[in-house]
């Protein structure tokens, strides 16, 4: 009996049912297709000691091991994943180059009767289609990038600026990092760096390059992610509007948006040992007398004056943008970020 497995490329996966990543959970974890389903044929320890075995020993003794392994969890797949799956169920399965681990789970799939396909290249390919779509929309796109100092409250502004319709890259949640020393979200492990390139991408797709994107200025890493080089540079060299507030407004605004940040120990240390790292003694101890007295609005304006307006100055002066406007505010934050972005839609948008 001859079995078809059809061989299918990044743009034609769409009329498949599932995508299955047949890798080990820790490659999976590093990155991955968008909705892909992990069903790996060599779990973490079994895929490294297959690996050592194939470098260091034998090919072939790596691969009736790694026979008798894949069998086993392909097997136990059947079992769960596939048992409730009609015949007209058609899956699509990668590895990393689209070769053994792919073609294994495929060619026993189609043996039973589902019409099966494994992508061409596999996750290799991907990864290269992932990056070089970035790189296209980097050099086509227009960005305006929303400035101004620390707590003026541009994620807010970007926010209400994609709820009145407008173009947003939402960098940061992307990378599940506020940008700054306390950036961390609550409880969220950021994504790995090349997962993070494939969230980046998802939301480019759905964008109208017909008109501005907007975004927030960062530096060239979130937390513990890079922002792609090709974009950094587009941004780095892009129309910026400049938004302006008062300090006292600025602190207040970050004590109501960090409230609970302090509340994790590992942050509090990280953060002080930063601040020693970084600033003076002098520094770093009148910000450890203000956190230990629960002073948090003096903290707040002490880290402005001292590290956030300082670091913001010194970036900008480093960077080659066009100003298209000075937005200049002074009520509450919270409640002129809505008017502000509608502003921005109307001008730009």
């Amino acid at each position: 009996m001859t079995l078809y497995i059809d061989e299918k490329t990044i743009k034609n996966i769409g009329d498949c049912d599932a995508v299955i990543d047949v890798r080990s959970p820790r490659e999976f974890h590093e990155d991955h297709i968008i909705g892909s389903v992990n069903l790996p044929v060599l779990k973490n320890n079994e895929h490294e000691k297959v690996g050592t075995i194939y470098k260091n020993i034998s090919p072939f003794e790596a691969k009736k091991i790694g026979a008798r392994l894949v069998s086993l969890n392909i097997a136990s797949h059947l079992q769960t994943f596939f048992c409730d799956k009609k015949k007209s169920f058609k899956p699509l399965f990668y590895c990393a180059r689209g070769g053994q681990r792919s073609n294994s789970f495929a060619t026993i799939c189609a043996s039973i009767g589902w019409k099966c396909a494994v992508l061409d290249g596999g996750y290799k390919a991907y990864r290269k289609s992932v990056m070089r779509e970035i790189e296209q929309f980097s050099k086509a796109c227009t960005l305006i990038v929303i400035s101004g100092k620390t707590g003026n409250g541009k994620t807010e502004i970007l926010s209400h600026i994609s709820s009145l319709g407008g173009n947003i890259l939402d960098l940061e949640g992307l990378a599940s990092h506020r940008g700054s020393m306390l950036g961390g979200f609550p409880g969220t492990e950021q994504p790995r760096q090349k997962y993070f390139e494939t969230l980046l991408l998802e939301q480019i797709r759905k964008l109208d390059l017909s008109k501005p994107v907007f975004l927030e200025a960062e530096s060239n890493k979130i937390g513990n992610v890079n922002i792609p080089a090709e974009l950094f540079k587009k941004m780095h060299h892009s129309g910026c509007i400049v938004v302006e507030n008062s300090r006292h407004n600025r602190a207040s605004f970050l004590v109501a948006r960090y409230s609970n940040v302090f509340e994790d120990e590992n942050v509090v240390e990280k953060f002080f040992e930063f601040l020693d790292s970084r600033h003076p003694a002098d520094v770093a101890e009148k910000a450890k007398c203000f956190f230990s007295s629960k002073d948090w609005n003096a903290l707040a304006r002490h880290l402005l004056d001292y590290h956030y307006d300082p670091s913001y100055e010194r970036s900008m002066g480093l960077k080659d943008r066009k100003i298209l406007l000075h937005a200049k505010c002074n009520g509450d934050i919270e409640n002129t970020a809505r008017d502000l972005a509608c502003d921005i839609i109307s001008k730009y948008g």
